[in-house]
């Protein structure tokens, strides 16, 4: 696996649990991750699954690191690709987890939305998974359960949550269901605005990451659009502030121009396998891809190429309030 794969993968894994895939997609997926996850994680016994009943709460935290966006309260939890119908109030988690989160993940994708607080080598010290279904959670549930992580099912005003923590912190999974905060919208930004779909298209899911202190690195780390065509095959675009792999057993070399930029075409079998790499896309690492395992010939350059076309990139990658009001369209 290249470098850029890696990246990528690493990512993804946790997103193996959307049940809404085409074509056995969530089960390749669920295979991957699980190979990932198995070089990283000491299997454990089963995790503990509680089922809590919360009290509401519609406030809002102080300190979210995305843009507020008011009204929504209302709506449907992954109901809206743009949007996040919750936030997570870091001041109101135990210190043992706060001060080990660098990075917050976003995902708002269809049907449910996630959290998820990583350390400084990307590894999740806390998720978050919301959805309106019962059977969309138990779905959750059945994919987080097992090796070193614990569970806990919770319900809030018609909302069901799922928490995932590490098995050493599993006193705390009451205390992570309490910071969580409904009805607190947001939206889900990123410094890249794709103008267009093509014909049949459906913007399926968004995720973004911000780091909390940045120091010398950019305030924004990672974002990810999956794009469902119009025969249910699945586009990734996937852009990091890694600013590509000059070097390494995967170099970049390009060998033709798209958008105006230096681009590499990547081409083989499995998941993003086939690809236009663009180490500079006014300052952004940019990848378009497919998304399944399996064949991935369908996807050609010309295709990647469309999609690189009709991006552009924000100019400050330190500000999400100057990012596009949406990503897509």
């Amino acid at each position: 696996m290249t470098d850029l794969e890696t990246r990528i993968a690493d990512v993804l894994a946790d997103r193996a649990a959307k049940t809404s895939a085409p074509g056995g997609l969530a089960e390749r997926a669920t295979r991957r991750g699980k190979r990932i996850r198995r070089r990283r994680l000491v299997v454990g016994v089963a995790a503990i699954v509680a089922l809590l009943v919360l009290v509401p709460f519609t406030g809002r935290s102080t300190g979210t690191t995305l843009p507020a966006a008011p009204g929504g309260a209302d709506a449907a939890i992954g109901s809206d690709r743009g949007l996040l119908h919750f936030d997570v109030d870091l001041g109101r988690l135990p210190s043992t987890l706060t001060d080990r989160i660098t990075v917050t993940e976003w995902v708002s994708g269809d049907g449910y939305e996630r959290f998820v607080g990583q350390d400084e080598e990307r590894r999740p010290i806390v998720t978050i998974w919301l959805t309106g279904s019962a059977a969309r959670a138990d779905d959750f549930n059945s994919m987080a359960n097992g090796g070193s992580t614990r569970n806990l099912r919770w319900q809030r005003g018609g909302v069901e949550g799922l928490t995932v923590l590490g098995s050493a912190d599993r006193d705390l999974l009451p205390k992570v269901a309490d910071a969580v905060r409904l009805g607190a919208t947001q939206r889900c930004v990123m410094p890249i605005h794709l103008s267009a779909l093509p014909a049949g298209g459906r913007w399926t899911e968004c995720q973004t990451a911000i780091r909390r202190s940045p120091g010398a690195a950019s305030l924004w780390m990672y974002s990810g659009l999956t794009l469902r065509r119009a025969d249910d095959r699945t586009v990734f675009i996937w852009a990091d502030s890694d600013q590509g792999t000059t070097t390494g057993p995967s170099p970049f070399a390009a060998d033709r121009e798209v958008a105006g930029r230096p681009a590499m075409w990547r081409s083989g079998s499995g998941a993003f396998a086939n690809g236009l790499w663009i180490t500079d896309f006014a300052g952004i690492d940019l990848y378009v891809s497919n998304y399944e395992s399996g064949p991935a010939d369908w996807f050609t350059p010309d295709e990647a190429g469309w999609y690189a076309t009709h991006l552009t990139a924000s100019p400050d990658l330190n500000d999400p309030a100057t990012w596009p009001r949406r990503a897509v369209g």
